[in-house]
């Protein structure tokens, strides 16, 4: 059971919650994390590469889906609080800067594997993200 998960257990609102959307709750902070640190690591990667210049355009969208699936994670941890429920925005906004980045990443998976595996985790966390759309 992932961290994120436990915490939704033990969360005072828990039992309010229904098991679906716990689930899917959970499912998408563990892959907004994971995009997170892989996509910080990839930027990371490629400015290891020589010739770093035709990987800007790939670092930028790491570095913006990294923040974005960050800020996300922290506004899904806040389910209990006066918020209210999840704007539908956040998961949308998550979803295009992940769709943009995956695709970006895409184009140069089959040289570098760094790029592979923030695609992967790209398409993993806007899977997550269509899970929770769909509970509305």
């Amino acid at each position: 059971m992932s961290q994120a998960r436990q915490a939704l257990v033990v969360h005072p609102a828990a039992p309010d919650m229904e098991e679906a959307e716990r689930t899917a709750l959970s499912e998408c902070i563990d892959a907004a994390l994971d995009c997170t640190q892989a996509c910080t690591t990839g930027a990371d990667s490629c400015l290891e590469e020589p010739g770093v210049t035709h990987l800007r355009h790939v670092i930028r969208a790491q570095q913006n889906c990294a923040v974005i699936c960050s800020a996300t994670a922290q506004v899904l941890s806040r389910f209990g609080s006066d918020f209210g429920p999840t704007p539908a925005s956040v998961l949308r906004a998550l979803d295009d800067v992940a769709a943009l980045c995956e695709d970006v990443c895409r184009v140069y998976a089959g040289a570098y594997a760094h790029c592979r595996v923030t695609a992967d985790s790209c398409a993993r966390v806007r899977a997550a993200a269509a899970a929770m759309l769909a509970l509305d």
